[in-house]
């Protein structure tokens, strides 16, 4: 099966420029910080694939959003940013399931704060950064119960909660409102079933 961009574009057509003819395919490219050169491969149109020299090409806005998250990433790995760079952060995001507004809300950032750290324009505090971390591993820890439904954690987190309240000496307090909340997760039939 061949492979297709999101568009369907054309696997061939001539340079606007030269009239030579390009190929769609990925072209490694580099975005240079302060004489550091980062390498990424950039989707699009080129007259060569492999020759480096050559970068005759034509880009689209996919291609150029590619092109953006290189440089922004590269530009916060120049300044010391090695883990949560705005391609990672985004990635983490999305595969949490959520948008950048929902981002916001579920880590407790701010409705327009994952936008700025996917632009490069701030970077996540050591809080959010241990969230995004966790988030990371457990992606299914921070995604959005659906509408109406009631999210309770699997048995493994119930027990998990109930042995840092006997650990922290609360349990014998807030026992008997756990085990309602159990009760009502068993219930009812708008409460969220375990991953």
């Amino acid at each position: 099966m061949k492979r297709r961009t999101p568009r369907d574009y054309p696997d061939t057509m001539p340079s606007a420029e030269s009239g030579r003819m390009m190929t769609r395919g990925e072209k490694e490219m580099a975005v240079v910080v302060d004489g550091v050169r980062y390498p990424y491969m950039q989707p699009g149109w080129w007259c060569s694939l492999t020759d480096p020299d050559d970068v005759e090409g034509q880009l689209v806005d996919e291609d150029n959003q590619i092109a953006d998250m290189a440089e922004r990433t590269a530009k916060a790995i120049a300044r010391g940013k090695t883990i949560f760079v705005p391609i990672v952060v985004r990635a983490i995001r999305e595969a949490c399931g959520l948008t950048q507004r929902e981002a916001g809300e579920v880590f407790g950032t701010g409705a327009k704060s994952f936008e700025k750290y996917e632009s490069g324009e701030i970077t996540p505090s050591k809080p959010t950064e241990r969230l995004l971390r966790l988030a990371m591993e457990r992606p299914d820890l921070f995604r959005k119960p659906a509408p109406g439904k009631f999210p309770f954690p699997p048995a493994a987190d119930a027990e998990l909660i109930r042995r840092t309240l006997r650990d922290a000496s609360m349990d014998r307090i807030y026992a008997p409102l756990l085990a309602a909340a159990q009760r009502k997760r068993t219930a009812s039939p708008d409460v969220e079933p375990s991953p």
